[in-house]
């Protein structure tokens, strides 16, 4: 089955950022009716005259229709969740006071939630243990950052349900758009993937800032997929996953350069500088991850050295010691 290219609709992106505004442009450009829900009126103004407050030397292609109020989802076919993790229980309660229960939810989100026993969970289980009964929907993810996006250069994401069938509807939404769509049905591996690589990259840009040197960034790249991949296959996504787009691809992205706001992050750290937090999403990603790593008994050795660094970040050169003298294994 593929992708008929003609699907298009009535399309409401929550958050007027500078991901929820790329991907309203794109999708407007691929001719489908797209409105903008955000909560502060400069945003909306700024989208309305083509323009992102986050992005303010870009122009998108054309005005996108930015609104406050949340009845403009009543109408929606698709409603896409351009907003941070943390923000993504509101964005649903507003889902659940005002649209169709058959209509498309798109997380774009890469992080955890916190959890009372588990200490993080990622959205398909957030969705399943909190939600119940709920629309239909999928993940996008993807090595893609929203200003190459604006700017119409090509880039290849992931989307991800529980059914090929559906994953391919969403996907038809971005026909003739800058994005190239790929279809899976493992949403867990696509959320884990999207999670943790904000970690894996804060390292990248520690060993980067330290001057390490290209080979040791290298192998933090190489066995912080390893730990990506060992978490997703022990809470149930399938390892193949991370061999592509939402894995290895969007991992390579986030460490390749200060492009990356947590690669950024990493490289002030090492430093002495204070960054800031809001700008990281693996920053507030790490803690949750370590509280799950021990709760499912599983060693991520990269990932939770970057969380107790950011606990202590004058810690940073015994955490490189513990990394080296960590016991031979096989790969």
């Amino acid at each position: 089955m593929t992708a008929s290219n003609s699907k298009t609709g009535e399309i409401v992106v929550i958050g007027g950022g500078s991901w929820g505004g790329a991907l309203a442009d794109q999708l407007q450009k691929a001719k489908n009716s797209v409105t903008v829900l955000t909560r502060r009126q400069d945003t909306a103004d700024a989208l309305n005259q083509a323009r992102l407050l986050a992005l303010p030397q870009l122009r998108l292609n054309q005005p996108i229709s930015s609104t406050l109020q949340p009845e403009c989802l009543r109408s929606a076919e698709l409603i896409v969740i351009a907003v941070p993790v943390s923000a993504t229980e509101e964005a649903i309660q507003l889902v659940g006071s005002y649209a169709h229960k058959k209509a498309i939810i798109l997380f774009t989100g890469k992080g955890l939630l916190p959890h009372p026993q588990k200490g993080g969970v990622f959205l398909p289980e957030w969705v399943n243990e909190s939600l119940g009964e709920f629309n239909p929907y999928g993940l996008l993810s993807g090595p893609s950052f929203a200003d190459e996006v604006i700017l119409d250069k090509p880039a290849a994401v992931m989307i991800a349900s529980n059914s090929l069938s559906l994953s391919y509807i969403i996907a038809d939404y971005f026909s003739m758009s800058c994005l190239r769509c790929y279809v899976g049905d493992d949403v867990m591996g696509v959320a884990v993937g999207g999670a943790v690589k904000n970690i894996i990259a804060i390292a990248a840009g520690i060993a980067t800032g330290l001057e390490l040197g290209d080979n040791a960034r290298a192998a933090l790249v190489t066995r912080g997929l390893a730990e990506i991949s060992r978490l997703a296959v022990k809470i149930g996504g399938n390892g193949k996953t991370l061999n592509g787009l939402a894995g290895m691809g969007d991992l390579m992205l986030s460490c390749s350069g200060p492009h990356s706001r947590n690669m950024a992050y990493g490289m002030a750290l090492a430093k002495k500088q204070h960054p800031e937090q809001k700008l990281a999403e693996g920053s507030k990603a790490a803690a949750l991850l370590n509280a799950r790593a021990e709760y499912e008994d599983i060693e991520l050795p990269i990932a939770q050295s970057v969380y107790r660094i950011l606990q202590n970040p004058e810690t940073i050169e015994n955490e490189i010691r513990t990394l080296l003298s960590r016991t031979v294994t096989i790969e």
